[in-house]
């Protein structure tokens, strides 16, 4: 069930502020979507470095700008603080779907704009942007389905800290190999470093590092990088849909 939940500031630089309770309250009455208003003054700073871990998190997983660079405020400022403007959340189910303001492409979607948009929309179905696929989603395709990656493949578990990081997801092969996964949705340089660190999985687990394989699995991937990642000896499972037919 999608919500929405405004964050507001006494001390906002957001021209557009007084506007966004009344667009929220006109997409409730379209669609039924409930909202919360949360005033930022009232969080104490444990929950402010929260609400920013939880901003930053969503913004790596959707591929999002969320940092002020001079192009206009965004939510969190230049000094990793919370900015001076509405933050608004798209949550779905408890979890946050999406934040705005935002960037993307070099393109800036404000609050009022997503919340115009919505209320034009005929359907709930539109109001949810699934043109791009989440590390979460990833996620779930390869636990559930470990086959996408290598016949025979056995999920064991996801989440795994280690010395250094956090493996995102972990299989066994059919040779009793273990085979670590980054999960990206277009894999970058920094990725290649963090599976790299995934090796201390074997000091952990006391397993032999022969049994030890690295991988990336992403939406996209460039040639560069993937070049780099066969260098590195990592394997790289990218995912697409692929479309088998169309309505009449």
């Amino acid at each position: 069930m999608i919500t929405y939940r405004l964050y507001t500031t006494n001390e906002t630089k957001d021209k557009d502020s007084e506007l966004y309770p009344t667009l929220l309250s006109a997409v409730k009455k379209k669609h039924g979507i409930n909202y919360e208003l949360v005033d930022l003054d009232t969080l104490n700073e444990a929950q402010k470095e929260k609400l920013v871990e939880d901003i930053r998190i969503i913004s790596r997983k959707n591929g999002i700008g969320v940092v002020s660079k001079g192009t206009g405020a965004l939510p969190i400022s230049r000094k990793k603080k919370l900015g001076k403007i509405c933050i608004l959340l798209q949550m779905d189910e408890g979890q946050i779907k999406n934040i705005y303001p935002q960037e993307k492409n070099k393109k800036r979607t404000d609050i009022s704009f997503h919340l115009k948009q919505v209320s034009k929309a005929s359907n709930i179905d539109e109001i949810v942007d699934h043109s791009s696929i989440s590390e979460q989603d990833l996620s779930r395709m390869i636990s559930t389905f470990p086959e996408l990656i290598e016949d025979g493949l056995e999920f064991i578990d996801t989440e795994v800290e280690i010395e250094g990081g956090r493996i995102d997801a972990v299989f066994k092969s059919k040779k009793d190999e273990f085979l670590l996964i980054e999960i990206e949705i277009e894999a970058r340089d920094n990725a290649i470093g963090q599976v790299q660190r995934f090796i201390t999985y074997s000091n952990k687990y006391s397993i032999p590092r022969e049994k030890i394989r690295l991988g990336i699995v992403c939406a996209k991937i460039g040639e560069s990088r993937l070049n780099a990642c066969i260098g590195a000896g990592i394997e790289v499972y990218a995912l697409s849909l692929e479309k088998k037919s169309s309505a009449i």
